[in-house]
């Protein structure tokens, strides 16, 4: 019995293994070889402004649409993020090493978390928990031993209110990009880590009590992070306890545009 199940789990594990490998070639190596060839063929400029066009032309269209989330991102990522910078990025043994993990680790998530879960319509998953750093009540800094607790992600969706969702992340130790304007900040290991990152963000953008904005953190197994499939950086609104928005992942599907657009249709504006 023991040797069964032992060979049950090996050829499990073998089947993921060529999984995953089948996500880094559709993924990551298409990606990569695509930028390479409008680098080396000297397109970069020319790709870079007709990204541009295509935005502007897609939110200046005349019929009521929202604009296109890919059309929007690419827009973006092409100015912060040339093709140039990802390919140079990309030649580094540590991008494959974390591009494998991250495409092992999606494949085992869509078995213990489906993505259906945080689709359009359904309910923020009770199980979606964050950590308070710092809002109007809460200062972790202000105590030298800190007691960290989780609070439901739902608790802070008021009656009546949406509230828009933001993940971001591009650690210097995971797919980092060589530049210290994306990629300063390794991994976090421990809860310490990242309440030093958070720190660092609550400096930089000059965030206080006064201004009333408040900050929170995921838990140390990214629990909320896997549930709704953020990784690199999505946007989400939720609504009376339902998600009603679920933008593209980022970068090429992230869009402030077409989130500016939900909103103005769907929020009623209080005069």
């Amino acid at each position: 019995m023991y040797i069964y199940l032992l060979l049950v789990n090996l050829i499990n594990e073998f089947n993921e293994i060529v999984s995953t490998a089948k996500r880094m070639v559709y993924n990551p190596v298409r990606m990569i070889l695509n930028f390479l060839w409008i680098v080396i063929t000297f397109q970069e400029n020319n790709w870079i402004e007709e990204r541009k066009k295509l935005a502007e032309q897609d939110l200046n269209k005349t019929n009521d649409e929202m604009p296109n989330e890919f059309i929007q991102g690419m827009a973006v990522t092409a100015q912060t993020c040339p093709p140039s910078l990802i390919v140079r990025s990309a030649l580094t043994l540590q991008f494959w090493i974390f591009y494998w993990k991250l495409e092992y680790r999606r494949l085992q998530l869509s078995k213990t978390l489906p993505s259906y879960l945080t689709d359009v319509n359904q309910t923020v998953p009770n199980s979606a928990k964050i950590i308070p750093v710092l809002t109007e009540n809460i200062n972790v800094f202000n105590n030298e031993h800190f007691n960290i607790e989780t609070i439901n992600l739902r608790s802070l969706i008021k009656q009546g209110r949406h509230l828009v969702v933001n993940f971001e992340a591009h650690a210097s130790d995971g797919w980092k990009f060589y530049d210290s304007r994306f990629s300063f900040i390794k991994n976090h290991r421990n809860i310490q880590d990242r309440l030093d990152a958070i720190k660092i963000l609550i400096e930089k953008a000059n965030i206080n009590t006064e201004n009333q904005i408040s900050v929170y953190a995921d838990t140390m197994d990214n629990h909320t992070n896997n549930l709704f499939r953020a990784w690199p950086e999505k946007l989400y609104v939720l609504h009376d306890e339902k998600i009603v928005y679920q933008g593209q992942n980022g970068p090429s599907g992230y869009s402030i545009p077409s989130l500016d657009y939900f909103l103005r249709k769907n929020v009623p504006v209080q005069i």
